[in-house]
């Protein structure tokens, strides 16, 4: 038996050192009397004006992906394993198979369509497939590996092509590159050793534009010349420099005007003294051809005519349908069985009668009417007559009426926990034949998470029913704010909810009625403003032991209590959003910024006998004052073609006044869970080095808190793709909540300026985030590295033989939820 256990372990060793052989190496086999190497790094040396990040774009070889950087190539380790049991004469035997089988199959069904179709369906799918694994090989290979990319001289030598062009037209006309290859554990690496040599800089730039209209348009415009004295020759700003001329004569009644009219003399024989050698000097001469045949000068063009049309739905003959004609305000309206409001539609109608053309009108004409939500498509065209241009826009409507359902994943914002939910919504569009849209949602979610009271689960329910009516503009009594802020995507919301959410704490509904304005002056930037917003607050239910605790902390000083009465909430809010990252395509430089304003009974102060007004309807009610801000920024860094570094700081505050001193229970910050430090549980961090808050029977509580501070570290990658994108993350978290302090007495969930830096809490780990373009489900494992409460470092608290052991000081907390975090 000992001899048996000996050779095994021999065995496990020996496998275990093939792998690891794999892995650090990634070998491929090797053909016997063929000597192929793996493609390695590639190294560029000597560029200083060049970034290596554009050099390398060129190179379309890329190098079997490493893990983390490291000189591990599991992909490639999961291939070469996958490919032992790999026989690609039996996949072909496979296909001769279906295919002969479906053959003579589909010839007994020849005259019945729908079985013949059916037997396509079936056999094409299994026929892809097979035809899939004979060039990509087995499922193995495809899903969890990688083929290996081999080195070649020829690809060297095309590359060196490449970037000696792309440092000529980067203005480097004399460089130099050669090549070095080296072979480092049966890989090869390339190194491009570049001699940028003097760079060519502009010296004059001239415009030679027998137009003067268009020369005076041209040198009055905003946006800067992307051609200018003293910079270095770029090969791409002179077809920047081309739409840019372009976009200012189409912005400016020019049509029929295009970037191919303009040419370039490039003047390089100037020459410098023998003792300045240090750059060459060009003159660029930019020349605007002559106008076409037949006329004299380049014509600008007004805008003759505009006629807006609803086209029939589903492609129908017009010759069905009654049309419905109308002209307002110069513009002619033509509607098919649908009829929306003319006074509205001219708010996004930019191009106008008399107007001079503009190319940036037409193009946000389209995208206001887009917005609307009332139009499957919205095409348009020119006519160019004697007297200028006719403008048509022609529609198809959406259905008039919605009706969706889905159920999925639950996960709120502010580190709610995630569950299972099921939403019903109905919409009904063109309400008033203005543009309104009508929506009205049905909302029910069940929540159960582990870990909050010896590892029992955590239960609650939330169920909310709201209604509202968008208006697509600014309903305000200055007429002429209505119809110029048209090119802003003006919009106001008018809606009523009601909310239910039970949890083993308490039960708690509200009554919520606004009206909120909002405008996008452009892609990136949205605000949105509550002037009414109004909330009837009341908790049915308390339970004992959470009441009791309650009482002893405001025995303590702390009223938090008071955010549990009945309630009337009345607040002002304004939010601003910039952002530039889109979440689709490669990783790039983007930023988001949101800031949110609250102001919480102001009306109580502008309007005394409100108070008395709305207790007379609703009974008895606490009313709240407060002001609350939170500021959420975000930096995304791309680091290559499938990877990205976030960062995120998120703070805010609410401060209370009047005469209850606490501000509603929903207006407190929280910090933990899936979307804050993810090696907490939701909600349950702090406050400061405040004890985790628990009733007599051990049940854990949220800690709310009035001061927010949290930031966030993650490096984002690709790992596979496998029905989707199945994503890793590695991540650090930092952050807390804190009171505001209360009396002079020290307590341990204060914010002291002395002592706060010492309550930050700590947390790392990582996690799996499966793409799948049109949601993204995620799972992420939260470490706690510093724990404020304990007040010291807990990473080697952590137990590997029982890693979700939530009996021990630190444990793997596991986080759900549907979409990134940030």
């Amino acid at each position: 038996m000992k001899a048996l256990n000996k050779a095994n372990y021999v065995s496990c060793l020996g496998l275990l050192g093939i792998l690891a052989t794999l892995l650090l190496s990634g070998c491929a086999r090797q053909t016997p009397g063929q000597r192929r190497y793996l493609l390695g790094t590639t190294v560029f040396k000597g560029n200083q004006a060049i970034p290596d990040s554009e050099l390398e774009a060129l190179i379309p070889q890329k190098p079997n992906r490493r893990f983390l950087g490291l000189p591990i190539f599991p992909y490639l380790a999961f291939y070469q394993a996958a490919k032992v049991t790999y026989n690609r004469e039996e996949h072909q035997r496979k296909l001769n198979s279906l295919v002969q089988e479906f053959k003579s199959k589909s010839s007994l069904q020849e005259e019945d369509q729908a079985q013949l179709r059916k037997l396509q369906r079936k056999y094409g799918k299994k026929i892809t497939r097979e035809q899939r694994r004979i060039e990509e090989g087995n499922d193995l290979m495809r899903i969890l590996g990688e083929p290996p990319v081999y080195f070649n001289e020829l690809d060297v030598a095309r590359n060196l092509e490449k970037v000696q062009g792309y440092l000529f037209n980067n203005g480097f006309f004399e460089n130099k590159v050669t090549s070095q290859i080296d072979t480092i554990l049966k890989r090869v690496r390339t190194t491009y050793i570049i001699q940028e040599n003097r760079p060519v800089l502009l010296r004059n730039v001239h415009y030679q534009i027998g137009d003067s209209v268009l020369d005076s348009l041209i040198r009055a415009a905003k946006e800067p010349a992307s051609l200018r004295s003293g910079e270095r020759y770029k090969g791409d700003r002179f077809e920047e420099e081309r739409v840019r001329i372009e976009t200012i004569l189409r912005n400016n009644g020019y049509y029929g005007f295009s970037r191919q009219s303009i040419s370039f003399v490039i003047n390089d024989t100037i020459k410098k003294p023998e003792t300045d050698s240090l750059y060459k000097l060009v003159d660029v001469i930019l020349r605007l051809q002559n106008p076409p045949p037949g006329q004299s000068s380049y014509q600008a063009y007004p805008v003759h005519s505009v006629q807006f049309e609803i086209l029939p739905p589903g492609n129908l003959p017009d010759s069905l349908f009654q049309k419905d004609t109308s002209t307002f305000r110069n513009i002619h309206y033509v509607f098919t069985q649908s009829r929306f409001s003319p006074r509205i539609l001219n708010g996004k109608m930019l191009i106008r009668p008399g107007k001079i053309y503009s190319q940036e009108d037409e193009r946000e004409t389209q995208r206001q009417l887009s917005l609307t939500d009332q139009f499957r498509f919205v095409n348009y065209g020119f006519d160019t007559t004697a007297l200028g241009l006719r403008s048509y826009f022609r529609a198809i409507p959406l259905d008039k009426y919605q009706l969706s359902a889905d159920v999925g994943l639950n996960v709120i914002q502010l580190q709610q926990a995630p569950g299972p939910f099921a939403n019903f919504s109905y919409k009904i569009r063109n309400v008033f034949q203005g543009l309104e849209n009508f929506e009205a949602n049905l909302r029910g979610g069940i929540e159960a998470v582990t870990g909050f009271n010896d590892n029992k689960l955590y239960r609650s329910q939330e169920f909310n029913l709201n209604t509202s009516l968008l208006f697509p503009q600014l309903l305000l009594p200055v007429g002429a704010l209505r119809t110029r802020s048209g090119r802003f995507n003006p919009r106001t919301q008018v809606g009523l909810g009601y909310n239910f959410v039970n949890r083993p704490e308490y039960t708690r509904t509200s009554l919520k009625s606004a009206m909120t304005y909002s405008w996008q002056p452009s892609a990136n930037l949205f605000y949105n403003l509550s002037l009414l917003d109004l909330n009837i607050l009341n908790t049915t239910r308390l339970a004992p032991e959470f009441d009791s605790l309650l009482t002893s902390f405001q025995s303590q000083g702390n009223n938090l209590i008071n955010s549990f009465r009945k309630s009337f909430v009345s607040g002002i809010n304004f939010t601003l959003v910039y952002n530039t990252n889109s979440f689709l395509g490669p990783p790039k430089k983007a930023q988001y910024f949101r800031v949110a304003l609250e102001s919480g009974g102001t009306s109580i102060s502008l309007f005394p006998g409100q108070q008395r007004l709305i207790e007379s309807a609703f009974g008895s009610l606490q009313f709240f004052q407060y002001l609350r801000w939170n500021v959420d920024y975000r930096r995304y860094f791309p680091l290559g073609r499938r990877s990205s570094f976030v960062t995120r700081i998120n703070t805010g505050s609410v401060l209370s006044y009047g005469v209850n001193s606490v501000p509603p229970y929903e207006k407190y910050f929280f910090a933990g869970g899936s979307n804050s430090i993810r090696a907490w549980l939701p909600r349950r961090l702090g406050p400061g080095a405040s004890a985790p808050r628990l009733t007599q029977t051990n049940f854990s509580v949220e800690a709310p808190g009035e001061i927010l501070l949290e930031a966030n570290l993650e490096l984002r990658g690709k790992l596979l793709h496998f029905f989707g994108d199945i994503n890793y993350a590695l991540f650090l978290d930092a952050g807390n909540v804190w009171t505001l302090p209360i009396t002079e007495q020290f307590s341990d969930g204060e914010f002291r300026w002395n002592s706060f830096g010492k309550q930050i809490a700590l947390g790392t780990g990582a996690g799996l985030r499966y793409d799948f373009s049109y949601f993204v489900l995620r799972f992420d494992f939260g470490l706690k590295i510093f724990d404020p409460y304990l007040g010291s470092f807990v990473l080697n608290e952590f137990n590997w033989k029982k890693p979700f052991n939530q009996n021990q000081k630190n444990y793997l907390n596991f986080n759900l939820g549907v979409g990134y975090p940030f």
